[in-house]
């Protein structure tokens, strides 16, 4: 099941991959046993999803040594595993405590009523996985979600702008309880009738039904691109500098003159339009740093450029923000700040239970602010010539709640600004551009992926990855882009 996220790009197999997990959990002697099996179901699955964590290493730029910087590497990568696979283990052990039985509606066995297997398990598998478990509050990263495995499958993509990625997640594990089904009914296993129909016949219906029903999706889908008319025509410029892993995690730190100089040939390049700088490309006060404001918005207005940059900002209390400020090509620095919204734990703030642990623990906490960043309180949009831009930062690519907020907000053109140097080279950035992805085709806009150390890209609003910027590279990835003010379905209902 691992094996279908992106980077490893074996789609097929998110459509059986759980078929496994549910039989063994309808199975399973008891509540707590069936609880087991979907916790080692999950952290498996986690571990091969998410092995993007161990290139945390080297983190000597934190004063670790190599073996604690594998240690603390290994150790994230096995936090987050057992807590993605505690999820699973609660569903598991929701489908062995519910009374279940094949088909789409409510029927009598033995005397008692049973809800439908094939709309109950997976309706439990989208409220715990993408809502309740990976809830912000209970310190949530809803990353390794199964709709993500389908990011190239555009066709399938296109009914998001309708039920999401959540919906298309329902639609998965939907196949897999109907494959579970019609082999449950087959073999007729006593332990196994959660999932079997009454007769062989009924599953073979049932399999039927939700061939046809993905079928028909899939032809909405090849419709609804055929039907896409928006043209992009709008100039779109991303600095992709690569200097992070050098300004934050070597013994050299660059200066704020350096920074400016490094990018300046870069801002040359770039065609009169939008430019876009990464997250905290000036990892400064921005309104506080005059002469470098003057410096970027002389650049903007010499190349006529829209720019927005990622950068610090604090308010009237001294409370800093990881944000995004707009200049337009007129030199102006807008009024309109972005403040981040969801901060990463123990990346940009440190939850309170981390109070209570030692120190060598505490210090993983190191953000360009210092002690860790505020929360912002809401969308913001950036109205500058060009258009009306919607940013986001980083993880926030995650949160489909968010992106419909900004889009609810009048956001025309999504921008995800990034830091991926952290990680280094491994397959952290397809995963983020997976997600992208499914953001784009959620809300039917542009949506442009900004990575400081790549990859950068440009996705149209049916989901087509456009342009596609090298990694580790020192690069500006130049492309267009639309506008585009209809709001989805998706979009006005999700919250």
């Amino acid at each position: 099941m691992g094996l279908s996220a992106p980077g490893l790009n074996q789609w097929y197999l998110a459509w059986c991959g759980l078929i496994p997990l549910l039989l063994l959990s309808v199975s399973a002697p008891g509540v707590g046993p069936a609880f087991l099996r979907g916790l080692s179901f999950g952290v498996c699955y986690n571990l091969v999803y998410l092995n993007w964590y161990l290139g945390l290493h080297p983190l000597t730029w934190l004063g670790f040594n190599l073996w604690q910087s594998w240690l603390l590497a290994a150790l994230a990568w096995l936090i987050v595993s057992v807590h993605q696979g505690l999820i699973v283990g609660l569903f598991s052990g929701l489908c062995r405590l519910l009374p279940l039985a094949g088909g789409f509606i409510p029927r009598r066995v033995e005397e008692r009523w049973h809800l439908p297997a094939l709309i109950a398990i997976p309706l439990a598998w989208v409220l715990l996985e993408n809502k309740l478990g990976n809830a912000h509050d209970l310190l949530g990263v809803p990353w390794s979600m199964l709709e993500y495995s389908q990011y190239r499958q555009l066709p399938l993509l296109q009914i998001t702008s309708w039920i999401g990625g959540i919906g298309l997640g329902f639609l998965i594990v939907l196949v897999n309880v109907a494959l579970a089904g019609i082999l449950a009914t087959a073999t007729n296993r006593l332990s196994w009738k959660a999932l079997s129909a009454p007769t062989i016949g009924a599953a073979v219906r049932q399999v039927m039904t939700v061939a046809l029903l993905i079928t028909l999706v899939y032809a909405f889908g090849l419709s609804s691109m055929a039907a896409s008319v928006s043209r992009a025509s709008e100039n779109l410029s991303v600095l992709q500098g690569n200097i992070n892993i050098d300004m934050q995690k070597t013994v050299h730190r660059y200066t704020l003159d350096e920074l400016l100089r490094h990018f300046t040939p870069l801002v040359n390049r770039c065609p009169p339009g939008l430019c876009i700088w990464t997250e905290s490309a000036l990892p400064i006060y921005l309104k506080r740093e005059g002469p470098a404001l003057s410096v970027v918005a002389q650049q903007a207005e010499r190349g006529k450029l829209d720019m927005l940059i990622g950068a610090l900002d604090r308010d009237a209390g001294g409370r800093p923000y990881n944000s995004v400020f707009g200049i337009t090509s007129g030199g102006r620095l807008l009024s309109t700040v972005y403040h981040k919204r969801y901060l990463v734990p123990f990346g940009e703030y440190t939850p309170c239970l981390v109070e209570y642990m030692p120190e060598w623990v505490r210090r993983l906490t190191n953000t360009p602010a210092g002690g860790g960043f505020a929360a912002g309180q809401g969308p913001a949009v950036l109205s500058l010539p060009s258009g009306k831009v919607a940013p986001l930062v980083c993880f926030e690519t995650l949160s489909p709640e968010l992106v419909a907020s900004s889009v609810r907000a009048g956001g025309t053109l999504l921008v995800n600004v990034s830091d991926l140097a952290w990680f280094h080279n491994s397959m952290i950035g397809e995963q983020m551009l997976a997600f992208s992805v499914l953001r784009a085709t959620e809300s039917r806009r542009y949506f442009v992926f900004a990575a400081n150390s790549g990859p950068s890209t440009i996705v149209s609003a049916t989901g087509n990855i456009t342009a596609l910027s090298p990694v580790a590279d020192k690069y500006v990835l130049t492309g267009k882009v639309a506008f585009l003010s209809e709001v989805t379905p998706f979009s006005r209902w999700f919250r």
